[in-house]
């Protein structure tokens, strides 16, 4: 719980009073009870009576394209809000979503340089997929192998690990956890791999294929990486959400395989805006321009014979002056575990 005044010194409230290595930027901070953030903000107003009929802007209230872009409802505990505006009828309430996301929207070259760091991470987290997953091995232990490679990095906990494994084409569609099933011949492994440092959260993109590669599996990566490079070339200010996602939308083999830009802001939070492949993006999403230093997740999809999510390839990526500049260093390949 943090009121950020326009005048004055900025207070905090955590389940224990003291500084804490999270906070370390300022001072003045103090307990409350656990789930009572209504009424700890509610005392606080009081504390300063100007602000009770003043307007108070809640963070998360709602979702813009740029913020809490999973969270169209907004994510702030309703009855907090209700208690507040029971106690402060007078006051004018409104959300902090739109101020906050624009102030995000730019990062700084400290946040550039966290994200690289969550990105390096993520590639060492990746690494013990590469030296784990087997036939034969259960998909939980290649997942521990993960969250434990992921801490040893420096990591801050939990990263989240979108996971797709099975079959090629039948596989479980990204349940954020393994199955408990074993891997086995030909399976298809994708995942997304968070990296967290210091708070900001940088992600990329990887496909493993169990013993060899499926039917059209090289040639749907391929397009993948043609996909993302074309997007990260067209990174640079000025370029529109839609034009994005129009140089990353492809087709090979015929039309069988068809590629889609899959694609979200990447820093401290849920940021936007989120472009799903193959659905059309709102106006006030296609509309809007990139600017120097915005930072994103750039993971092209790819559909091979009607079959969504045949494999993908993605990195974190910070918009620079002719382009985008990809905050990791991994080569562009299929990775075959054998």
């Amino acid at each position: 719980i943090v009121p950020f005044p326009i005048e004055g010194d900025v207070r905090a409230w955590h389940s224990r009073p003291g500084v804490w290595p999270s906070s370390n930027w300022f001072s003045d901070i103090r307990s409350a009870g656990r789930g009572t953030g209504g009424a700890t903000l509610a005392g606080y107003v009081n504390e300063f009576p100007k602000y009770k009929k003043g307007t108070i802007a809640i963070a998360g209230l709602t979702s813009t394209p740029m913020t809490h872009c999973r969270a169209a409802e907004g994510e702030v505990n309703w009855q907090s809000v209700e208690n507040l505006k029971a106690a402060f009828p007078d006051a004018r309430f409104v959300s902090a979503s739109t101020v906050l996301g624009e102030a995000r929207w730019i990062k700084s070259a400290e946040e550039v340089e966290f994200l690289r760091k969550g990105v390096k991470i993520a590639e060492i987290t990746l690494e013990a997929i590469r030296k784990t997953a087997r036939a034969g091995v259960a998909e939980r232990d290649v997942f521990g192998e993960m969250m434990c490679a992921n801490a040893k990095a420096g990591g801050s906990f939990t990263p989240m690990f979108g996971w797709i494994s099975g079959p090629q084409g039948r596989p479980y569609h990204r349940v954020e956890q393994p199955s408990f099933r074993k891997f086995a011949d030909r399976d298809i492994l994708s995942v997304e791999i968070e990296g967290r440092w210091g708070g900001h959260i940088a992600q990329i993109d990887q496909s493993f294929a169990i013993n060899a590669a499926n039917d059209g599996l090289e040639d749907a990566m391929k397009l993948a990486y043609e996909a993302f490079d074309r997007t990260l070339e067209l990174l640079k200010p000025g370029t529109t959400m839609q034009e994005l996602a129009n140089t990353a939308t492809m087709s090979a083999l015929g039309g069988r395989l068809q590629a889609g830009l899959g694609f979200h802001g990447r820093g401290t939070g849920d940021d936007g805006p989120l472009l799903i492949a193959g659905i059309p993006l709102k106006p006030e999403i296609a509309e809007l321009a990139i600017v120097e230093n915005c930072s994103f997740a750039v993971k092209p999809s790819i559909i091979f014979d009607g079959v969504a999510e045949y494999c993908r390839w993605g990195d974190s990526v910070v918009v620079g002056k002719h382009g985008g500049i990809r905050l990791g260093t991994r080569p562009q390949e299929l990775i075959i575990l054998k």
